[in-house]
């Protein structure tokens, strides 16, 4: 091959190299900055919006559109030290406080940690339900059941997704339309050449107080551009995060407006991490006194998060890391500069100092470097060649390495007040909130790392779990679990920490945690199908929620050559599977009991671990489950006179099972909201949770709320909300 081609192909590997990372990845926070910083001037926030997005964006742009993607989220709180999960008030779902004669014994959000609560859309305080439905929030009279009714509903105005109750305050989230303002204002008053921009939905929080049920006041509404993420209370404040995007032409400062009052955040408050990112947005995190009402925000321009995790004093705001490009193209230019002569090299610098951006200089390198073997003799030329390569290659794998970590960032919940306290990071990506803990003072992590993404070189997945200090610097570490898998569940349980993988069976790992610098697997389990979610039962056993998945059995040889060859076994996937692991003996964990709800069956609990209702002390686990016919009928067969055809149709309702150790898994029964339906139930017919007061179950859908009695699971009585 011609040298100035192969040296051109090179270079213009480096640039796609850099193409393929900076256009695929999600941007965040930079790790290692020692502080968050502010801004002096509206001006210099948007110099530093525009400039780092284009650094960030100006390789990726030759291959790509510049559109982001994904969508953010962000992380939350953890301090005081808590109770191993799963052990201490894990092991059924939490109990709220109560209000004046409210019943000793109900059920409240299945949440992650002890003494951290978790908005929902349905909640209890023993007396009352409070719904969301439609564009309503519901409060129910709950007890006595047979007297039950909705007392008063609340209109709002949007969507409401979910809400917190705390005593005689009710907390509800929510979104409104987009708006589409007139011409655009910058922050410092000037207007944008007329430009109408359609700007992100506005979220809602409004706080009413219940004194009196019937007649809810409200007494605070905040309103903000942007998206609702989640949000978390901790005694009586309620911690919310929102997060609003920027566009590179449209920046605006935040604005937070309650009960009518705007208020922008100016740019000294606006906290960020000085890093570049293809896209930037402002994430929120509002704190709320449930009992006066005050609130307090603070204000970080972030990237696009991942998941998060709280516990009970700090929020971890965590994210995929962006690599540096103006640091990597340093380090080739300058390991370039090494194999050259002093006249090149001096040209190599002069291009490394030059405030150019680092895809010219790259393009200068390019056009340098083929004039320069243009020069030599061919073999000296094909050596250097070779050397260039091996650079690049090292700068590749070094950026690869790069991109498939996680940022973590560490903020301090102190009532209302939230602060930045420190930075870290680990190879690989979050699955979500549950791959995270914090447990005397450490924070643990599982991970997923991807290894090389670039060309043709086949990704190998990994698994690993990082223990990190209180200023989240690892101290010990566990890699490469299950090669070829990733982690579909996990959950931290004191001194342990459980890890469910998957490609074609689950294993499940049982890891001992308890020296933090030297974690190591203490056994293994591989069982068809997997695990999504792992709820604790008690010390010695755990709950998984997923699907039951096999392999079909490969048929056997025919004579005839041309089949003799089939390809591999193709996985089947059976139907939900609820299974019962007994890990007494760490070294040696089995599956005891499972029971599998066949067909096209789907729950809201493989995915949200808040629709899982648990009690060990009522021997009850109860999950929504909807499901259709794997065939449609297109003809109803004939059957004899009186009798009417058979249609299995679409069903919803809640499956509700009994287990223990000693009497594993059984179906006690079913609350039906719908059979045999001729069509898939409409959204808020779907039953979504399910919470129980003393002896009765209460099953809810944005439409209905069914009570049964929990002994034989007969129907006391149904509201509609809808």
């Amino acid at each position: 091959m011609n040298r100035r081609i192969k040296l051109s192909c090179a270079l213009a590997a480096l640039l796609l190299t850099a193409a393929l990372l900076l256009g695929t990845t999600l941007p965040t926070h930079r790790a290692s900055a020692a502080a968050m910083k502010s801004f002096s001037t509206y001006e210099e926030l948007v110099a530093y919006v525009q400039k780092n997005t284009a650094l960030a964006r100006q390789v990726g742009g030759m291959l790509f559109d510049g559109a982001e993607k994904g969508s953010g989220t962000g992380s939350v709180p953890a301090a005081t030290e808590q109770a191993p999960q799963g052990i201490k008030g894990m092991a059924e779902n939490g109990v709220a406080r109560q209000p004046a004669e409210a019943p000793a014994d109900f059920s409240t959000t299945n949440v992650q940690v002890e003494g951290v609560d978790e908005a929902d859309m349905v909640k209890s305080d023993g007396r009352h339900l409070y719904a969301v439905s439609g564009t309503r929030v519901a409060i129910v009279m709950a007890q006595p059941a047979r007297e039950a009714k909705v007392v008063s509903t609340i209109q709002c105005d949007g969507w409401p997704e979910e809400i917190m109750i705390n005593k005689d305050t009710l907390v509800i989230f929510g979104r409104q339309a987009p708006s589409h303002p007139g011409p655009q204002q910058s922050g410092n008053g000037d207007t944008n050449g007329g430009i109408v921009p359609v700007y992100p939905d506005r979220v809602f929080v409004q706080v009413y107080n219940l004194q009196n049920r019937e007649k809810p006041v409200r007494q605070r509404n905040i309103t903000f551009q942007g998206h609702y993420l989640t949000s978390r209370m901790i005694g009586d404040y309620v911690y919310s995060i929102f997060n609003m995007p920027l566009a590179q032409d449209q920046i605006k400062l935040p604005e937070l407006n309650t009960n009518g009052q705007a208020h922008q955040i100016q740019p000294a408050d606006i906290f960020y991490f000085d890093y570049p990112d293809r896209s930037y947005r402002y994430t929120l995190v509002l704190a709320i006194n449930t009992q006066s009402g005050d609130s307090s925000t603070r204000t970080f321009l972030t990237g696009t998060g991942q998941s998060i995790y709280a516990s009970t004093g700090h929020l971890y705001l965590t994210g995929p890391k962006t690599p540096d490009f103006t640091a990597y193209t340093g380090k080739v230019l300058e390991e370039m500069s090494t194999l050259v002569p002093a006249k090149i090299k001096a040209d190599i610098d002069r291009i490394k100092n030059s405030n150019k951006d680092p895809g010219q200089k790259l393009q200068e390198l390019d056009l340098l470097l083929d004039g320069f073997l243009s020069s030599l003799d061919e073999r000296v030329a094909v050596a250097l060649e070779e050397q260039y390569i091996d650079i690049r290659n090292k700068w590749k794998q070094e950026m690869a390495r790069e991109r498939d970590k996680t940022l973590i960032h560490k903020l301090a919940l102190s009532k209302d007040n939230v602060e930045y306290r420190c930075s870290g990071e680990v190879p690989g990506q979050v699955l979500n909130q549950f791959s995270m803990d914090e447990y005397q003072g450490m924070f643990r992590i599982a991970t997923t790392s991807t290894g090389n993404l670039i060309f043709n070189e086949r990704p190998v997945t990994r698994n690993n779990i990082y223990i990190l200090n209180e200023n989240l610097q690892t101290v010990g570490k566990l890699q490469g679990l299950a090669p070829a898998e990733r982690i579909y569940a996990a959950r931290f349980m004191g001194s342990r920490a459980y890890l469910v993988t998957f490609r074609n069976v689950d294993p499940l790992f049982v890891v001992d945690l308890k020296d933090p610098r030297q974690p190591k697997v203490l056994g293994e389990l591989k069982i068809p199908g997997y695990s999504g979610y792992l709820h604790p039962y008690d010390e010695n056993h755990l709950i998984g929620i997923g699907r039951e998945i096999i392999e079909q059995p490969v048929p056997l040889a025919q004579s005839r050559p041309e089949i003799a060859i089939f390809p591999p076994p193709v996985p089947r996937d059976e139907g939900i599977k609820v299974a019962f692991f007994d890990v007494s003996d760490p070294s040696n964990p089995k599956e005891t009991a499972k029971y599998v709800i066949q067909g096209d069956a789907d729950s809201p609990a493989l995915q949200d671990h808040r629709a899982v209702l648990f009690s060990r002390s009522k021997n009850l686990l109860a999950i929504p489950v909807s499901f259709s016919p794997r065939f449609i009928i297109m003809e109803q067969p004939e059957t004899k006179p009186g009798k009417k055809p058979v249609d299995p149709g679409f069903w919803t309702g809640v499956y509700v099972f009994t287990l223990s150790p000693e009497q594993d898994i059984n179906l006690k029964g079913k609350v039906i909201h719908g059979e045999n339906l001729s069509a898939p139930p409409e959204a808020p017919a779907l039953v979504k949770r399910s919470l129980y007061i003393d002896n009765v179950l209460y099953t809810v859908s944005e439409q209905t709320i069914k009570l049964s009695d929990l002994e034989n699971l007969k129907e006391i009585k149904q509201i509609r909300l809808q």
